[in-house]
């Protein structure tokens, strides 16, 4: 199991594990969107290879945090293919992006997990996560 920095050329397996999780786009937008992901050093988006397949990805942000000395990094996807769920490729991922926000001096990682996803709140748990349930969002749409 290889984990790296995902390319353009990853994007057709992103949109493939996107979907998994119920999220459907365009191979154009994804690569727009890769492309302001890999302009900045505060996002990274990494796969997991597996026998030269992609088996899994994640994206990642590091922010500065005004009240604390370490930054906080926040996992904004983190998903694999259901036959490398049993690989242990979710684990590999999360170890790997721990080891990241040591290195980048967050003292934190946050993750957004859906509550109909209870397998992946399992996990989370397991990885050593807190619950901490206070998050509001508003929802905007362009043009407004």
């Amino acid at each position: 199991m290889k984990i790296r920095k995902g390319t353009y050329h990853d994007a057709p397996f992103i949109k493939l594990l996107m979907e998994g999780l119920g999220y459907k786009t365009s191979n154009s937008l994804l690569i727009t969107q890769l492309t302001d992901l890999f302009s900045s050093s505060h996002h990274e988006v990494l796969v997991c290879e597996e026998r030269e397949e992609v088996t899994g990805f994640a994206v990642v942000h590091v922010l500065p945090q005004l009240a604390f000395d370490g930054s906080l990094l926040i996992i904004s996807y983190l998903t694999v293919d259901e036959q490398a769920k049993e690989q242990q490729t979710a684990r590999a991922l999360e170890n790997y992006i721990t080891d990241l926000a040591r290195k980048r001096k967050c003292e934190r990682i946050q993750v957004h997990c859906a509550g109909w996803r209870a397998q992946a709140q399992r996990f989370f748990l397991g990885q050593g996560y807190d619950l901490y349930p206070q998050y509001f969002t508003k929802r905007l749409m362009y043009g407004e």
